[in-house]
């Protein structure tokens, strides 16, 4: 077991000098992704509900500032019909989140409420804090719909869309 854990940590720290950048390591992934170790791989030419993906983010103070990478699981795709009804967000008519009303510190929580463009498809818009919303339109071209695996994820429910442009990888788990 020994020499299997040190081989282990021997390819680890290869890895990581080899290529650095696309190396993850999550202390905390009960908080928002199932893994320790990830290794982040190319933008897929294609993408699919339930990939992982890495991002930087757009200004979302007084929580993170710009440019904070993230990673979240891909839950709605271009083209897919996103819901809101109150609090509770489907996509494609499943359930796939509830939206919390406060934050950690217990302030009332943003609400990702998309307006409906005429052509049908979901703004970029976030709004202030409020108790509910409802919504009914499609994910535009170069957007994707993303959430964390823990109900306390800070997520697209709350920000809105991410853009294709802002992802830097696939990320798969190594554990």
């Amino acid at each position: 077991v020994g020499v299997l854990v040190g081989c282990c940590g021997f390819a680890l720290a290869a890895l990581a000098w080899l290529c650095p950048a696309r190396l993850i390591v999550q202390g905390r992934p009960e908080h928002s992704v199932p893994f320790h170790v990830a290794l982040r791989l190319n933008t897929p030419q294609a993408w699919a509900r339930g990939q992982f993906v890495q991002f930087r983010v757009r200004d979302l103070r007084p929580y993170y500032p710009a440019g904070t990478m993230f990673t979240k699981l891909v839950a709605g795709l271009p083209g897919d019909r996103l819901q809101l009804d109150g609090r509770t967000f489907r996509v494609n008519g499943t359930v796939v989140g509830r939206a919390l009303e406060t934050d950690a510190q217990g302030r009332p929580a943003r609400l990702y409420v998309p307006a409906r463009t005429p052509e049908g498809f979901c703004s970029s818009d976030t709004r202030e804090p409020t108790d509910s919303a409802w919504a009914d339109c499609l994910l535009p071209s170069g957007t994707l719909f993303v959430l964390g695996v823990h109900e306390r994820s800070f997520d697209s429910r709350y920000w809105g869309l991410v853009h294709v442009a802002e992802v830097t990888g696939r990320v798969v788990s190594l554990f």
